[in-house]
């Protein structure tokens, strides 16, 4: 439209506009029938005023409705508000780099600083310098992925105080979805690393009193050893001396008074008992000394070994003897022998007025170890009283029945000790008798060393 056709007058416009409505029809008809039917106009108008005062009504319903939306609004986002900054915990938001762009109460008594100037620095400017490096890959893989982080850092205060805490870390959107902000947890654990460290102190002094009494008791045991030993070497000097006098008088009144004669020959048992007993002891403590030397062992060979050994005392009995396949372990051959020595030699003596004598040995194979059992049908012996099998010079039956020092099973339980395993029996009155013995399968201790340390019994 050029300029010339544009209206010049106000009038000139309402005719414009009059013709436009002319030519729209309208709901209700055109202006030119309003003109033509005043009455109708007036109604038309007084509808439209009741319509304008129905939305005046319904625009200030909605006016009151999103006042009081608004109110709980506020309300809600100021408890939220109180939430956030009173919570027991510190709370901060950071971008991408670290920098900080809220904070709550509890972060700010944390840092010690005040908002305003946590708003402007980094978190990592109050990482210590040890964990810098840890706290920027738990920055990094909090925005990796929509997963919840933690790691543990030590943090230094605006003034200087170092405290350990647990940052949980969650990317979080921004207006326009882009994970530009993440949410930040401090929790403070510093009560509990200490707690930790005073257990680990602890732990760590009671393992030095462990050991220093350990090595005392060692040592003591050692001395010990070494006195027993020392006594028992001494006195075999003078023990020939008085079996060479007794053999002396035992010749002189041979032919002469025979109550001498007797009594010389009792001092005489007595002094071969004596030595019997100082050489069963010596042999104890010279095992004792002994170091071991593992390797690997049949003990299908050992118990062959043993078993010639044996042979002598079979003489005139009838022993029905019956072994299983035994495992080849890892051991100390000389000292395993002396164990199947023993438990076979206990069992010819207990199983003696016994026609014919059972013994039979086998192994079973657990998941760790080895287990080796001898078992007879000898005299047996009373559950009550196992606790004395294994002791030093412990004898559960009288010496006129069944001669022996108490040595043999005490040296059976140091071997299998020194070898890392266990040993124990059972038996009944008269029903006989089984002692069984283990091996680890895995060597316990260094080869060729001495084993320290205690290693539990099974009795």
């Amino acid at each position: 439209m050029s300029t010339d056709d544009q209206p010049d007058t106000l009038d000139e416009l309402r005719r414009q506009a009059e013709r436009v409505l002319d030519e729209q029809p309208g709901e209700e008809g055109s202006a030119s029938e309003y003109r033509a039917d005043p009455q109708a106009l007036i109604l038309e108008l007084q509808r439209q005023q009741h319509e304008l005062q129905v939305h005046q009504v319904e625009l200030q319903l909605q006016m009151e409705q999103l006042v009081h939306t608004n109110m709980e609004l506020e309300r809600t986002r100021a408890e939220f508000a109180d939430l956030f900054d009173f919570a027991p915990i510190g709370y901060l938001t950071l971008d991408r780099s670290g920098m900080i762009q809220r904070t709550n109460l509890t972060a700010m008594e944390q840092l010690g600083a005040s908002r305003e100037t946590l708003t402007r620095k980094r978190l990592s400017a109050f990482v210590d310098p040890a964990h810098v490096s840890s706290f920027a890959l738990f920055l990094r893989r909090v925005f990796e992925a929509p997963i919840k982080r933690t790691v543990e850092v030590r943090l230094r205060s605006a003034a200087g105080n170092h405290f350990y805490v647990q940052l949980e870390g969650l990317a979080a959107g921004d207006e326009g979805g882009q994970q530009s902000q993440c949410r930040v947890a401090i929790i403070d654990i510093t009560a509990q690393r200490e707690a930790q460290e005073e257990v680990l102190r602890l732990n760590t002094t009671l393992e030095e009193r462990v050991e220093q009494r350990t090595t005392h008791i060692r040592e003591l045991s050692e001395e010990l050893e070494t006195f027993v030993y020392s006594v028992t070497h001494d006195l075999q000097t003078p023990l020939r001396h008085i079996r060479a006098f007794t053999d002396r008088l035992i010749q002189v009144h041979a032919a002469g008074d025979a109550d001498q004669t007797h009594y010389a020959q009792h001092v005489r048992n007595s002094v071969d008992r004596m030595e019997h007993l100082l050489n069963a002891m010596l042999g104890f403590f010279r095992l004792s000394r002994q170091r071991v030397k593992f390797a690997t062992v049949d003990l299908n060979r050992v118990l062959k070994e043993v078993l010639k050994d044996l042979q002598g005392d079979l003489v005139g009995r009838e022993v029905k003897f019956a072994a299983e396949p035994l495992p080849t372990v890892t051991g100390d051959s000389g000292t395993l022998q002396l164990v199947f020595l023993n438990l076979l030699a206990n069992a010819l003596k207990f199983t003696r007025g016994r026609d014919p004598a059972h013994i039979h040995v086998c192994a079973q194979e657990t998941e760790r170890e080895y287990i080796v059992s001898v078992e007879d049908n000898g005299v047996g012996f009373n559950m009550r009283q196992k606790g004395r099998l294994f002791g030093l010079f412990q004898r559960l039956h009288s010496e006129r029945d069944f001669e022996g020092t108490g040595v043999g099973l005490a040296q059976v339980r140091r071997i299998v000790l020194r070898h890392g395993g266990r040993v124990w029996a059972e038996g009944k009155p008269g029903q006989g008798a089984t002692f069984w013995f283990s091996l680890p399968k895995r060597v316990p201790f260094s080869e060729d060393t001495e084993p320290r340390g205690h290693v539990k019994v099974e009795r």
